[in-house]
């Protein structure tokens, strides 16, 4: 009898030793696998051009702004010549004559004029209107001066004459957005008249500065 478990016995601890074999095994190839699959999902994204990727985002140019201009302007290349009487010194009341001339055969339809803030740089037509920029006068300063003149050209379209009245005085007033601006005029605080000409295919700006006693 022991002589035959013996064999028995020894049959079945092969066997173990086969299965444990075996399972090893398939944790080993599992898991080698897993490592495998693993490194090649992360060599899809090299470290060197992910840090890259992250470096060119979170840098960011900013624009840099031109400086404002203030203070009367001339749009640059008009087809005029503008020439005005004496502009300083002034009294409320006092006229300041500009005489607009074509040049280069180029006709002038028409010239507009405004008393303005002394500080503004009017180069764009929106910023004529008074309660759209708040830097012209929307109305005089008092009885027998102007805050606008509009002197319009006949054929042969020679030379436009505008007088234009200087005031002077504070005027606060309302704009669209539903702020305020204020103008003055005074010995302290000199103004232009900013001339608004009219020629073919487009018009120009010029701001002629004006001071008070």
């Amino acid at each position: 009898m022991r002589n035959r478990r013996l064999p028995l016995v020894g049959a079945i601890a092969a066997v173990v030793v086969v299965v444990a074999i075996l399972v090893i095994a398939t944790r080993g190839s599992s898991t080698s696998e897993t490592v495998v699959r693993d490194a090649g999902t992360t060599s899809n994204v090299p470290e060197a051009e992910t840090s890259a990727s992250i470096s060119s985002t979170s840098v960011t140019s900013m624009p840099v702004a031109d400086p404002t201009p203030t203070g009367p302007y001339t749009t640059p290349d008009m087809p005029v010549n503008v020439a005005v009487s004496a502009t300083s010194g002034l009294r409320s009341g006092d006229v300041v004559i500009a005489t607009a001339s074509p040049e280069n055969g180029s006709p002038v339809y028409g010239v507009e004029a405004r008393l303005c803030s002394g500080t503004a740089s009017i180069q764009f037509d929106g910023q004529l209107f008074p309660t759209r920029a708040g830097l012209c006068l929307p109305k005089p300063f008092a009885e027998g001066t102007d805050s606008f003149v509009e002197v319009k050209n006949e054929p042969p379209y020679g030379p436009v004459v505008v007088k234009f009245r200087v005031g002077t005085g504070s005027q606060t007033f309302a704009l669209q957005d539903g702020t305020q601006s204020t103008i003055t005029c005074d010995s302290t605080h000199p103004c232009q008249i900013v001339l608004k000409m009219q020629y073919p295919n487009g018009f120009g700006f010029q701001g002629v500065p004006v001071t008070f006693r």
